[in-house]
């Protein structure tokens, strides 16, 4: 409830700013140069990108579904900021698995203080993969509790404690039968950053 009040008045108050504020554009659609393509496959709708850049600055790690917002999950790498992409990464075989597109994080273990990422997907059971050594190897897709959503975790920031509050939304499907079907409503959840 104060997560939807929140966003809410957020809405409210920035609708007097946009008078005053137009957000600034820049078409690249013409502009060759400007366009990297990092996959096509003949046939396949490729898209649903979510990127995570390490803190090297310079490798980006790639994670769409192979289909249209859902599909088996593809990874690719990129050590030079986006300029070259890896062929395809293996990957856990049960992340062809995916019902949803999947999200990927950066984050510290508290205790620690090493680099972890998390990588999320989403529908009923909501599911989480992570990685201890920068995105080389993976986990499996393990259930993360008894609820599910739709493009876990839309968003994510990790707290002062080392916990991580992550937003996604429900349309009233997964969240509990409280919640009507047509409903759609916002929802954080806390995911620990430690290991186990």
């Amino acid at each position: 409830m104060k997560l939807i009040a929140f966003v809410a008045l957020t809405a409210a108050a920035g609708a007097y700013a946009m008078d005053a504020f137009i957000i600034p554009t820049v078409d690249l659609s013409k502009d060759e140069k400007a366009r990297i393509i990092i996959d096509r496959e003949a046939g396949q709708y490729l898209g649903h990108v979510t990127t995570v850049l390490l803190d090297d600055r310079k490798t980006i790690i790639a994670v769409y579904p192979k289909g249209h917002g859902k599909g088996a999950i593809v990874m690719k790498r990129s050590t030079d900021g986006g300029k070259t992409w890896s062929d395809r990464l293996p990957t856990p075989e049960n992340w062809s698995t995916s019902l949803e597109v999947p999200t990927i994080y950066k984050v510290t273990d508290p205790k620690t203080k090493k680099r972890r990422l998390l990588l999320f997907s989403g529908l009923y059971p909501a599911r989480l993969a992570t990685s201890e050594d920068l995105g080389k190897t993976w986990t499996p897709l393990k259930p993360v509790g008894e609820w599910g959503g739709v493009v876990v975790m839309a968003s994510l920031t990790q707290l002062p404690n080392g916990d991580c509050l992550a937003w996604f939304h429900d349309d009233g499907r997964f969240i509990g039968p409280e919640t009507a079907a047509t409903a759609s409503s916002a929802c954080t959840r806390r995911v620990r950053a430690t290991a186990g």
